[in-house]
């Protein structure tokens, strides 16, 4: 989603943005061809550096300028082969872990990136950092409208990510229909695997959804929201949507740790240790308190403007 939002900032600007791929579920052809966007497969597997071959001429044959690399399966040997080929390639690193950084830019756009992460392991490339450099896509910056905080929040939203690899959603949307007069929003990813077992959660207080294609009117609808940190965190502090967030590895849990202490957001710690109780105990509260909710909505959107890949193309246009 955030290589969207920057192919979308590209586009914007008068360029042309392709995917290539190697694995792409069919929720996100469906999404990337409504964007406009073209995707051009590439057979065998992904990050290999074959692969990196095979996108070396993609990327020649379409008169390219730069490549962005999002994922951390991309080795070193692989960012290697595209750098020395005379492209351009940005990398969107969350890490800061691989041995070296063979990019011309690096984007990071956790709170808390430290330069010094890539500067000691030999990185000279511009670095930009932080939550400044957060790449939301056109859907959320558009959709800017007020919002209502009601005295008792009865509409959550239940989102985590494309795929949930724990499988959390059912046992928090379990946890929800627990508790008096909420209506639960529970959003199954492209990549999500369990849909027969979310399915059998249905109820009149219950909605399923999956694969989302109005993600930003779903999180402006919602009183409060539960997600497990990454970019959906992002999407939910510019909403406004007052969130409480679980993570997935030690990155996450930094920067859930870094929003929670400036008050945006309630960090429930990683999704290994989930625990129904404490999850009732935050919804209870924050549920009954609007001006809480209200105060966290409003800190959200100062730590993300929305302006994130504005500011990104604007730094690889410079460099073109």
């Amino acid at each position: 989603m955030r290589c969207v939002a920057l192919a979308q900032a590209w586009s914007a600007a008068g360029g042309n943005a392709v995917f290539v791929v190697a694995e792409l579920p069919a929720g996100l052809q469906i999404h990337l061809r409504a964007e406009g966007f073209c995707f051009v497969p590439i057979a065998g597997r992904a990050e290999r550096l074959d692969d990196a071959a095979a996108t070396i001429r993609i990327a020649r044959d379409l008169h390219a300028i730069w490549v962005v690399v999002d994922g951390e399966a991309f080795g070193v040997e692989y960012l290697q082969a595209l750098y020395e080929s005379g492209l351009c390639v940005l990398l969107v690193d969350d890490f800061a872990a691989r041995v070296s950084f063979p990019a011309h830019v690096v984007l990071n756009p956790n709170v808390g990136a430290s330069e010094e992460a890539y500067r000691r392991k030999g990185s000279s490339a511009p670095l930009l950092l932080g939550a400044s450099h957060t790449p939301l896509r056109r859907e959320f910056i558009s959709f800017n409208r007020d919002r209502v905080f009601p005295g008792l929040a009865r509409r959550v939203l239940v989102t985590l990510g494309g795929s949930d690899p724990e499988n959390l959603t059912p046992r928090i949307v379990e946890t929800l229909c627990t508790l008096d007069g909420l209506h639960v929003i529970a959003v199954a990813g492209a990549g999500y695997e369990h849909l027969s077992e979310l399915e059998s959660l249905a109820a009149p207080n219950v909605t399923l959804i999956s694969n989302a294609s109005n993600m930003s009117q779903l999180m402006h609808s919602s009183d409060l929201a539960i997600t497990a940190a990454g970019g959906t965190l992002w999407e939910l502090l510019y909403s406004r949507c007052p969130v409480i967030s679980y993570t997935r590895n030690p990155v996450q849990a930094r920067v859930v740790d870094w929003v929670a202490k400036r008050g945006a957001a309630r960090d429930l710690g990683d999704t290994k240790d989930f625990a129904a109780a404490a999850l009732s105990r935050a919804v209870e509260e924050l549920a009954a308190n609007r001006t809480l909710r209200q105060q966290m909505a409003d800190v959200g959107r100062l730590l993300i403007d929305g302006r994130g890949p504005e500011r990104v193309i604007a730094a690889i246009r410079r460099m073109s």
